[in-house]
């Protein structure tokens, strides 16, 4: 909420308006009728106290913001208190009042809610300048405690974004996006269907305002013409009900909306997407739809039962499609009570038991709980988490799971359990054998195969759609990247201490290392971590701690050997690495790009910002790499044959596809499967995909070897997702 500089007092008509407004809300709460209207009273003078002299900067005074979000929750059926809450939703941003003293006077409930609906101040922020993901975090932190939060929230963003033409047309633009992006979709998964649809508009409005005058003139004109051929249309559809005995029904049509047509730049050629037919009770739809289907032919794969399996945000309906003539007709059958809770969602319900309303958005609650313990919370998490589920799938024993378009086998695996996700090789979706990176299929009963072999690895995150399988994931990965940080730690500490033992024939005591530690609030886990990650150097830290005089240090620093002697001597003789590099990927250790190391090549790690990045001991680069960031490393065994993939990058010359296919024939290596880019890329060059059929790690050796030697191949990378992915993400 954004306040002007103090302005003239408000004309009479500001006060009438919050003359109005407080009387709706008192309306709903009769002073005979509800308990602790008190305190509704405090809230509403505080509220006008703490906001007095502020003015937005349409010119009203700031009170009228939060009487009119108030209005929106008391007409919504939310309770006397979180009308409270809408009172004082801007109270701690805006003015002088702490959280403590809104404690204080409404409770633990109110106060943690308000604060939850508080921006994040920027003395708070952190370094990054990701102002908005915490407040964001913030938000959902205090929603996953109490679901009003939200709602407010988005009774707060509605009545802004009606109230958006007095800012300037970058916030505009700014906070449309903000909308669209972020509190449309949470709207949605909510149910809140009305208010989505005008949040959309709005932010339509604002961010193609030439646009949306057209499309809006455009639906206008198109409804005005088919509404009397609707009307027709649905008398016939009244005629054949009534043959069958349905004597209490509505049917009304439906109409496009200019929300539909925020990413569509054409313009519709029709505005009719079809009807409503509205029944007293549930049982009356199922007999609708059979009348419908007995008088009319169905398009094939249309019928969608939403009643026996709802959507998450408790979306009740049968959908079909049928023939009316020669036109395929859309179909929406539902009863009085899913048609409230179709347009309103969770609102329509708000005056049920605690325990009902509990049930009701159980699933939404489940999943935000998933953000309350994620320290590296993103806000492309925020928003694939709110979006809406497309696909419904079973378990073997009959449990229904919904999930986003495109979601994989991984997703469901997650959705059981995280450690089913973490061990999932496969599944049997509706008897037939698929792997873990597979798409699931609408109404596909899945049962999902494991392995404790099995571990996640980066490819994972390009094919996992939902926020709790990417946030399982990456919890994993990050664990696997934190135990290579160590062992590197540990392994250097070893290294430094024996090389101090040789040279200075003294030894580090272990009672003046554990004082060490203790005087900089480390445990050995942790200065093997920062040792590991090249936050904390050896020497160094010993000498600030008196274990290491200076003059050793100077000493120890002279006896350092060449990079020859350290590094490229392992070519001929190799050392015993400080670390193994695994063949699946960590966010600790990644490829160098320059010279494309693949299993069996000598290599050298080069410690830096990013993590730990692996070259070969024949590249370039490393003569322009201080010697002391440079790590023995090794290839960790591969003892079994393993189906490796290589990226093949060549110049793309006649006859390349047949020197590489005779690489593979004179060592009898089977391809499974190739694929070639058919456009070359940025530099004219072609890709090539080989996944090799399960070979040893000397064979594939052999093959990148003579590979190498084709003329026209200019780089090799190992396809694996060691390779292929870097970011998390």
């Amino acid at each position: 909420m954004s306040i002007a500089e103090p302005l003239a007092p408000a004309p009479d008509l500001f006060q009438v308006q919050i003359l109005r407004i407080r009387n709706a809300i008192f309306a709903r709460f009769p002073r005979d009728k509800t308990k602790n209207i008190l305190l509704l009273e405090k809230a509403l003078a505080d509220a006008e106290q703490h906001h007095e002299g502020q003015f937005r900067k349409s010119g009203e005074p700031v009170i009228l913001h939060p009487l009119r979000v108030a209005l929106l929750a008391t007409e919504s059926g939310l309770d006397m208190e979180a009308v409270i809450i809408a009172l004082l939703h801007d109270i701690i941003e805006d003015t002088e009042v702490t959280k403590e003293e809104v404690r204080e006077r409404y409770g633990d409930g109110v106060a943690e809610a308000v604060d939850g609906l508080t921006k994040v101040a920027e003395s708070q922020r952190q370094p990054t300048g990701a102002g908005s993901m915490e407040t964001y975090r913030k938000l959902l932190s205090s929603t996953v405690r109490d679901i009003r939060t939200l709602q407010v929230k988005i009774f707060d963003r509605l009545d802004n974004m009606r109230d958006l033409g007095y800012l300037r047309r970058d916030r505009q633009r700014r906070i449309s996006v903000e909308t669209l992006t972020v509190y449309v979709p949470m709207a949605q998964r909510m149910g809140m269907t009305e208010i989505s649809k005008e949040l959309t508009a709005l932010a339509f409005r604002y961010l193609y305002p030439k646009r949306f005058k057209a499309t809006l003139a455009h639906l206008k004109a198109c409804i005005d013409a088919e509404r009397p051929t609707a009307e027709a249309r649905a008398n016939v559809l009244r005629a054949a009900l009534s043959e069958f005995d349905l004597l209490r029904f509505r049917i009304q049509p439906v109409f496009a909306h200019a929300a539909d047509f925020i990413v569509d730049k054409d313009l519709p050629r029709t505005a009719l997407r079809g009807y409503a037919i509205t029944v007293p009770v549930p049982r009356d739809c199922y007999m609708c739809m059979g009348a419908l289907h007995i008088n009319y032919r169905v398009v094939p794969q249309s019928i969608k039962d939403y009643i026996s399996n709802p959507k998450p945000n408790l979306y009740q309906a049968l959908e079909s499609r049928v023939f009316v003539g020669a036109e395929p007709v859309s179909i929406w059958i539902l009863s009085e009570d899913m048609e409230a809770v179709n347009r309103s969602g969770i609102l329509a319900n708000w005056d049920k038991s605690p325990e009902e309303l509990a049930k009701y958005y159980k699933s939404y609650v489940e999943l935000l709980d998933v953000f309350d313990v994620e320290e590296d919370l993103r806000m492309e998490d925020v928003l694939r988490h709110a979006q809406m589920e497309t696909l419904q799938t079973f378990t073997p024993k009959g449990k229904l799971l919904t999930f986003p378009h495109e979601s994989s086998v991984l997703d469901f695996a997650f959705a059981v359990h995280t450690d089913l996700g973490l061990r999932c090789t496969g599944a049997i979706m509706n008897g037939k054998a698929v792997g873990p990176l597979d798409l699931l299929v609408d109404g596909a009963m899945v049962e999902i195969l494991t392995a404790t072999s099995q571990q996640a690895t980066t490819e994972w995150l390009e094919h996992a759609k939902t926020t709790r399988s990417r946030l399982a994931i990456r919890r994993y990965l990050r664990g696997l990247a934190l135990a290579r940080v160590e062992e590197l730690g540990h392994r250097l500490w070893s290294v430094e201490l024996e090389r101090m033992e040789k040279l200075l024939e003294r030894t580090v005591s272990e009672p003046a290392l554990v004082r060490a530690l203790a005087a900089d609030g480390l445990d050995v886990a942790h200065i093997y971590q920062q040792i590991g990650n090249g936050s904390i150097e050896i020497r160094p830290f010993l000498v600030r701690h008196g274990l290491l005089s200076a003059e050793d240090g100077r000493r120890l620093d002279g006896q350092e050997q060449s990079l020859m002697q350290r590094y490229l001597r392992p070519m001929f003789r190799a050392p015993d690495p400080h670390l193994r590099i695994p063949g699946s990927g960590t966010t600790f250790i990644h490829p160098g790009g320059c010279c494309g190391p693949l299993q069996g090549d000598a290599i050298v790690g080069v410690r830096g910002q990013d993590g730990l990045t692996i070259h070969r001991t024949t590249c370039p680069r490393l003569a322009e790499i201080s010697q002391d960031s440079l790590i023995n490393v090794g290839w960790e065994d591969v003892p079994q044959k393993t189906p490796y993939h290589l990226r093949i990058v060549a110049k793309d010359r006649m006859g390349l596809i047949y020197k590489i296919g005779k690489v593979m024939r004179d060592l009898k290596v089977g391809i499974q499967d190739m694929h070639t880019e058919t456009e070359r890329n940025a530099d004219g060059l072609a890709e090539i995909d080989v996944v090799l059929e399960p070979i040893n790690a000397k064979t594939y050796q052999k093959v990148v070897s003579r590979l190498r030697g084709i003329r026209e191949v200019v780089k090799l990378i190992d396809g694996r997702t060691f390779w292929v992915s870097r970011a998390l993400g």
